[in-house]
């Protein structure tokens, strides 16, 4: 708890010097650039969990982190095209229910990738440094379990995402941004299936509901 306080201290004292940076850069006639967008970033995210038909897979929240490539579309002023990529470190809880009840659960370590490529509509304010920006994903995710006999799972996966970017020079600026995250599972099936067989079995289309909340310092090329 104490590290995680520490973290957003210093995420909020970084967030007051670029806001004023940025203040002092839009009153000198300065703003966003048109250039490659390189942001690394890193976040908190809001797992969630998905029923299936005799169990629950649940993942645990975590700490993620990542990196957008932004390019800016010449023959569409105010869209980007975007490269995404996110990881995040966690555990998976795995349910098994007989008549409401609970009858196993197991819990193992697991990493999950998001590759994503889509757009953002930036909306450009003449003369502000400050760009609120919505954007929209698509691509793969890849969940690994660690340190057990279970097999990896893509899944085809969309992102959905909001924020602002604070440019506090024509190079450097800072990224606040939340999205909603949902990779899919089609069909029927099964999930983390090892050699002692599948945990709970999928009969139905279903999706995990995930939440990012990320900040990150983007590098303007």
């Amino acid at each position: 708890m104490e590290s995680r306080m520490r973290k957003v201290t210093i995420w909020g004292i970084c967030l007051v010097l670029f806001v004023c940076s940025a203040d002092l850069w839009a009153q000198r006639g300065g703003s966003s650039p048109r250039g490659i967008e390189i942001t690394p970033f890193i976040g908190y995210q809001f797992a969630g969990s998905v029923p299936v038909s005799n169990g629950k897979f649940d993942l645990k929240d975590s700490e993620d982190y990542g990196l957008s490539l932004d390019i800016p579309l010449p023959m569409r002023e105010g869209v980007q095209l975007e490269l995404l990529y996110i990881r995040m470190d966690t555990r998976m809880e795995i349910s098994k229910y007989s008549y409401g009840v609970v009858t196993e659960r197991e819990t193992f370590d697991m990493t999950v990738d998001y590759w994503q490529i889509g757009g953002l509509n930036v909306f450009q304010m003449p003369g502000s440094s400050v760009v609120p920006f919505g954007g929209l994903t698509l691509g793969a995710s890849h969940f690994k379990p660690k340190g057990i006999a279970r097999e990896d799972e893509w899944f085809f996966s969309a992102t959905l995402g909001a924020g602002v970017k604070i440019y506090a020079s024509e190079r450097i600026g800072i990224r606040l941004q939340g999205r909603l995250l949902m990779p899919f599972q089609w069909g029927g099936g099964g999930l983390w299936c090892g050699t002692g067989g599948c945990s709970v079995g999928v009969g139905t289309s279903s999706v995990f509901l995930q939440g990012d909340l990320s900040a990150g310092l983007m590098i303007v090329l």
